[in-house]
């Protein structure tokens, strides 16, 4: 069957380690993709407001997987969200006080749709890594009482980022005891943890856009480098883990990229698979 979506991950697939892209390339490849009527869908754990900042000039012809599936939109449409129970995102705090202490976290953000917030004790230079990736970032009295701060507002995402001395296959065992069922935790790589309502996946996020395009699995091609993306690298025999991937996520992907994120990977395989359906 011919492509009809094409489905990437960001950081550390498609963008380079210094959070940049080839833009002569990808307008090209883009172009094409276009021409034949090919969907091409950026799925994050970061903010939907930071895919719209690198995507700017294609938000129109584009989908948005973001915060790891937790929200997604269709060009500048919101089309769904899984939010977190007030009570669940209480208990995630709870537990990360008693198990955690100020030494052991270096960014802790909690993010609605198109808002993040952090703590105002925040150093300026995790602030400013935080902006990077979530973009709309506000400081807030104490990140902890986050839902008693905004009662109305609805959260979708926390992310923490750990120190390096914390061992995060412990973080996922000890969360995992404490965390409600209604809760998902996954690693998104550079040390952070990402915690969610249990449907804020980037997997059940694709499966939105394919149930909303009416796609077959094999219509679908998949990039990732990380443990956040295998489920969405399952969802097809197109599954593509960067070079740059751990050996770990090589091996349940159904290709690997000639190329590492830093070489264009994503476009160059991109622009094979258009020549072979010429």
């Amino acid at each position: 069957m011919s492509i009809k979506l094409i489905a990437t991950d960001l950081d550390g697939t498609f963008l380079h380690d210094d959070h940049t892209y080839n833009h002569h390339l990808f307008n090209k490849v883009f172009r094409q993709l276009n021409k034949r009527g090919i969907r091409f869908v950026a799925a994050s754990g970061s903010s939907y407001p930071r895919l719209a900042r690198e995507f700017a000039s294609y938000l129109d012809q584009m989908s948005f997987i973001s915060q790891n599936g937790s929200v997604i939109h269709v060009g500048h449409e919101m089309v769904q969200n899984y939010p977190i129970k007030s009570t669940a995102l209480a208990r995630v705090m709870h537990v990360l006080d008693r198990f955690y202490g100020p030494n052991d976290i270096n960014q802790l953000v909690v993010s609605g749709a198109d808002q993040s917030y952090v703590d105002q004790k925040i150093d300026d230079h995790n602030f400013e890594t935080v902006r990077l990736f979530y973009e709309n970032v506000k400081r807030v009295p104490n990140i902890r009482h986050i839902f008693t701060t905004f009662p109305e507002q609805q959260f979708t995402k926390i992310s923490i980022n750990f120190a390096d001395h914390i061992d995060l296959k412990r973080v996922a065992d000890t969360l995992d005891q404490y965390l409600p069922a209604s809760l998902v935790i996954e690693n998104s790589g550079f040390n952070t943890d990402l915690i969610g309502d249990a449907k804020g996946t980037k997997r059940n996020g694709l499966a939105y856009l394919q149930d909303r395009f009416n796609l077959a699995d094999d219509e679908i091609v998949t990039f990732g480098d990380n443990e956040n993306d295998l489920g969405m690298l399952a969802m097809t025999s197109q599954s593509y883990a960067m070079q740059n991937a751990r050996q770990i996520i090589r091996m349940q992907a159904g290709h690997v990229t000639p190329l590492d994120n830093n070489h264009d990977g994503v476009l160059k395989v991109i622009q094979h698979l258009l020549k072979n359906e010429d």
